[in-house]
């Protein structure tokens, strides 16, 4: 049996990626890894579908969809030219061995990569349940939203952190306005902006 394939055992990553050194001690089992795949279009996981990829690099020239209780482990990296969206208010698990890049990334459940996470406009975790663990992650704008993430270094023009309340007004002023109203945001109206491949920033 596989590394990937061990941590589908488990019931959170969190014991083996909850520092730098477990990252790193993970990844160093993460060897054998298979050839480049590339998915032509968007890449959809429905809810109850556990996929293992033993790939050294996996892109999707479209975007990323997982609904809720799937989970998609990577061995090497993912460049998903589209948005990451994780459909939905429950579990999800994204997991890659190496490092993760897209255009946007929307996410309610657990998210791990063991190389730098980078986003070209907004990074947008949502809800304490779960975390992110990563060494570092780079966007435009970062949004952690009443979520605790793991991540070592955050390197972006706008970094929010806490209650939806205390962020609304800022978020208004950067996002397109058909994703805020007077009270903030909906989390599934920002995911169905996003699969209409609208931008979120103004």
């Amino acid at each position: 049996m596989s590394p990937l394939q061990k941590l589908l055992d488990e019931g959170s990553l969190h014991p083996h990626c909850g520092t730098a050194a477990q990252r790193a001690a993970l990844k160093a089992k993460l060897t054998n890894a298979s050839a480049a795949e590339v998915v032509s279009g968007d890449l959809k996981l429905s809810e109850g579908d556990d996929r293992v990829l033993e790939a050294s690099r996996v892109v999707v020239k479209g975007n990323l969809v997982l609904e809720d209780q799937s989970r998609l482990l990577i061995a090497g990296d993912l460049e998903v030219e589209g948005n990451i969206i994780h459909e939905g208010l429950d579990y999800a698990l994204l997991f890659t061995g190496g490092s993760l890049s897209a255009k946007n990334l929307l996410f309610h459940g657990e998210l791990v990569a063991l190389g730098p996470i980078t986003v070209r406009d907004v990074a947008w975790t949502y809800y304490n349940d779960c975390s992110t663990y990563a060494d570092s992650l780079k966007a435009r704008i970062v949004v952690a939203d009443d979520r605790f993430d793991a991540v070592d270094a955050v390197q972006a023009e706008h970094h929010f952190h806490g209650h939806p309340s205390a962020m609304a007004a800022a978020l208004s002023k950067l996002l397109v306005p058909d994703v805020l109203d007077g009270s903030g945001w909906s989390y599934r109206e920002v995911a169905k902006h996003l699969l209409r491949g609208q931008d979120l920033l103004r």
